[in-house]
C-alpha cells in the first residue's frame, strides 16, 4: 500500500497520529510511505514520523519544487486555521517514483479506523482520483459556490462536490489529465477568494472525471460512531474531524475519536512542534 501526507512542522505531530493509526489497523500490511514536508520540519521529527509507520513500514521524502505552490492564503477569517502546506499535495504525483501506480493521500487530521487495504482493488474506470461527497458542501454551488462558478459555463452548479482529505490517486491518469497543472492554473486565479483552495481547485480540475468512494472512507460525520450515539470508529475506514476545531484542542468532544488522537499523540510523545533555524 503506497501512502502520502504532506505537512508543516506545526501539522507534524499530527501526522504522526494518522501514520500511528495507519499502522494499528492494517497490522502485518507493507506500507509504502511517499512524505513531502516542508523545510521546517526537523530530523528529530523525521525520525519519529518513522518510528510512527510501524516495522512494516518504509518512508521516503519526496523532493520538489515547493516554489510552485508559492500561493496567497485565503482571505477568508474562517480558513485561517489552514496552512498553505495544504498545496504540497498537488505535487505528489509528479514526484512519485515510476513503479508507483495508486496512491493513497491522507490529511493530517484523518485517523484510521480499519484497514485500508479494499482501497488498492477498487476498479477506478480510468479516473484519474476518488473521493468521498462532501456532506457539507455537496455541490458546486453550496455555501456560494466554487469561486469563478459563475464564469465557468461548462461546470454544472449541480454537480457533486467532495472533500479533498482522502484522494485515491492513480497516478497515470492524473499526469495524463495534467490535474496538476489544472489545479494551479485555477489557484492563480482564485486562492485569495477561495474558501477550500486546493479542495475547490481539484473539484475544478476533475469536474465530471472522478470515482465516487464511500463515505466510510473519509467520515466526515463521524460523531456518529461515537459509541455514545450507538456506533463504533471502525464502522468507517477513516474518519475526518474536518473543521477549525480539532481532536488535540480543547474545544474538540471527549469521547471516543479524541482519546484516539491522544492514545496515539502519546504513543509517539517525543514529537515537539519546533521549526528548523
Amino acid at each position: 500500500m503506497d501512502i502520502t501526507l504532506t505537512f508543516d512542522a506545526a501539522y507534524a505531530s499530527h501526522a504522526a497520529v494518522v501514520m500511528s493509526t495507519v499502522a494499528e489497523s492494517n497490522p502485518g500490511r507493507s506500507i509504502r510511505y511517499w512524505l513531502i514536508a516542508a523545510d521546517n520540519v526537523t530530523t528529530a521529527a523525521r525520525a519519529i514520523l518513522t518510528e510512527a509507520a510501524g516495522p512494516d513500514a518504509s518512508v521516503k521524502y519526496l523532493r520538489v519544487d515547493a516554489s510552485r505552490v508559492s500561493l496567497p492564503r485565503s482571505s477568508d477569517p474562517v480558513m485561517s486555521y489552514l496552512s498553505s502546506a495544504m498545496y504540497l499535495r498537488l505535487l505528489v504525483p509528479a514526484a512519485l517514483p515510476a513503479d508507483v501506480r495508486r496512491v493513497l493521500y491522507l490529511d493530517c487530521d484523518t485517523m484510521c479506523t480499519n484497514t485500508l487495504a479494499p482501497l488498492f482493488d477498487v476498479d477506478m474506470g480510468g479516473t484519474p482520483l476518488g473521493a468521498v461527497m462532501d456532506p457539507f458542501n455537496r455541490r458546486l454551488l453550496d455555501m456560494g459556490g466554487i469561486p469563478g462558478l459563475a464564469g465557468y459555463p461548462d461546470l454544472d452548479p449541480w454537480a457533486l462536490y467532495f472533500n479533498s482529505g482522502v484522494l485515491l490517486i492513480d497516478v497515470l491518469r492524473w499526469k495524463e489529465y495534467e490535474v496538476t497543472e489544472k489545479s494551479l492554473s485555477y489557484l492563480a486565479r482564485h486562492a485569495r477568494e477561495s474558501r477550500y483552495p486546493d479542495q475547490d481547485a481539484l473539484n475544478y480540475a476533475v469536474y465530471g472525471n472522478w470515482l465516487r468512494l464511500p463515505r466510510q472512507w473519509n467520515d466526515l460525520m463521524a460523531w456518529r460512531r461515537e459509541p455514545e450515539f450507538g456506533g463504533k470508529l471502525s464502522d468507517s475506514a477513516v474518519v475526518h474531524p474536518a473543521g477549525p476545531i480539532k481532536p488535540w484542542q480543547a474545544g474538540f468532544p471527549k469521547g471516543a475519536r479524541r482519546d484516539l488522537y491522544w492514545r496515539h499523540r502519546r504513543r509517539h510523545g517525543g514529537l515537539v512542534i519546533t521549526t528548523r533555524r
